[in-house]
């Protein structure tokens, strides 16, 4: 059976290319995770409020 994780990274408004930031640390993150062998499930980007953009990563190993 495998372990499902799931993940939440997030940028707040303000930043200049906040989805190019967000998106770079979530490419990361997924790249530090495959490498310890984990499979990506899912990858979902949502607004908040519109004041923070959040990523949430679905993992399992």
């Amino acid at each position: 059976m495998k372990k499902h994780e799931v993940h939440i990274l997030k940028k707040s408004a303000g930043f200049k290319g906040m989805k190019e930031d967000l998106a770079k640390e979530v490419e990361h993150f997924l790249n530090e995770k495959s490498n310890q062998g984990y499979e990506v499930i899912n990858v979902s980007f949502t607004y908040y409020e519109a004041t923070e953009l959040i990523a949430f990563v679905t993992i399992c190993k």
